[in-house]
């Protein structure tokens, strides 16, 4: 008679693993632009929830009335950190452009799996799970690990990926704080702790326990672990306002000639047209739209903001139209507009990115700025 353990922990991780699989072939399925972003990121969560699934055939004692699931393999856990890399890698480029960098990143994970079918093989002539022969008792630490390593490492090069990308968008756009991966740069510390966490748990587990803890004291990392990766697929899954950079145009050869020496020239030709024609109040302008207005290469024109300016995209756009709200704020005849109609006008598509930006330019809200214009 077939007897299977269940419990509130075999209850709410196999809930997880049904909307992590769920999520996965949404994320297979879906139309993005970015295929390869949604791969990687199906495969980071595929692997969390064989891992749980691991740990569910444990929990429910299945492994003794289906002895074939026992050839599975359901850790792949040094994948874990590349797909994640890759993930924001993809997401923050126009794409990998060049396969051949990326595989070399999965071999850990191929000698992770076929250490586990070694252990298998072991423990068949035996009459053991592969969790308990010597061969696992000696490599499992050091795969954990490992993989603890790869998460903390492949984590602070996406964060690395993560502010350079911020700086991409706030060099590009006007609204670049639309485009900001903030709820990447949330999940990505909270990912990064828990295998820190996970790390703590190990170490005392082999130095004080002799690597003798049940699957069950880990039950609070992989509930955990299975949250954040739910949470990471439903944030990516419900954000369609990720801007993709382009792929590196090359500068022709005549924007690279005397530019130093124009720089300055150009920086006041360029003030000059956007106060003459008031291209800042375009809510949608970004860089390339401002160039193709006036017929320069992106890169030039970010060149003339930066060192002729000394400013950023965003913050040159942004202080025009700060300063055209503060012409309409002290103008008697708009002295009844609503801040956002205001906002609206003078290029902002948004009130809370309005309120912030001004209050960043002038150290107080727009409320404060009209009042004392009033007294």
């Amino acid at each position: 008679m077939i007897t299977l353990s269940f419990n509130t922990f075999t209850l709410l991780i196999s809930i997880t693993v049904i909307i992590a699989l769920s999520f996965g072939l949404l994320l297979l399925l879906s139309s993005h632009t970015q295929k390869s972003a949604d791969r990687f990121l199906a495969a980071l969560v595929f692997m969390v929830a064989f891992w749980n699934v691991s740990i569910l055939l444990l929990e429910v004692n299945l492994y003794r009335y289906a002895a074939g699931i026992i050839w599975i393999p359901f850790k792949y856990t040094l994948a874990i950190g590349p797909c994640l890399y890759f993930y924001v890698h993809a997401i923050t480029h126009s794409d990998i452009t060049d396969k051949r960098r990326v595989w070399p990143h999965f071999i850990p994970v191929t000698v992770e799996v076929l250490m586990f079918l070694s252990q298998v093989f072991i423990g068949l002539p035996q009459h053991k799970a592969y969790f308990q022969t010597q061969l696992f008792q000696m490599v499992d630490p050091v795969i954990s690990i490992l993989a603890v390593m790869s998460v903390v490492i492949y984590s602070f090069y996406s964060w690395k990926l993560i502010q350079h990308y911020d700086c991409w968008v706030e060099n590009n756009y006007s609204h670049h704080h639309r485009y900001q991966l903030n709820w990447l740069k949330r999940l990505l510390p909270t990912f990064f702790t828990l295998f820190l966490i996970y790390f703590v748990f190990l170490v005392g587990d082999y130095f004080f326990y002799d690597y003798q803890l049940t699957f069950k004291d880990y039950y609070p990392f992989h509930l955990t672990l299975a949250g954040i990766s739910i949470w990471l697929c439903f944030e990516a899954y419900s954000k369609p306002d990720i801007i993709f950079p382009d792929a590196n145009v090359p500068v022709s050869e005549s924007a690279e000639v005397n530019i130093d020496s124009e720089i300055a020239n150009q920086a006041d030709w360029l003030k000059e047209t956007l106060e003459k024609n008031r291209l800042y109040l375009d809510p949608e302008l970004s860089l390339k739209s401002l160039a193709v207005t006036l017929d320069l290469h992106p890169n030039l024109v970010s060149r003339i903001i930066n060192e002729g300016l000394g400013k950023s995209f965003s913050e040159c756009i942004n202080h025009y139209r700060v300063e055209a709200v503060k012409r309409l704020l002290s103008d008697p005849q708009h002295r009844d507009d609503t801040f956002l109609a205001i906002a609206h006008e003078c290029g902002f598509n948004s009130k809370t990115t309005f309120n912030r930006i001004f209050k960043k330019f002038e150290g107080q809200t727009p409320l404060d700025y009209r009042k004392k214009q009033r007294v």
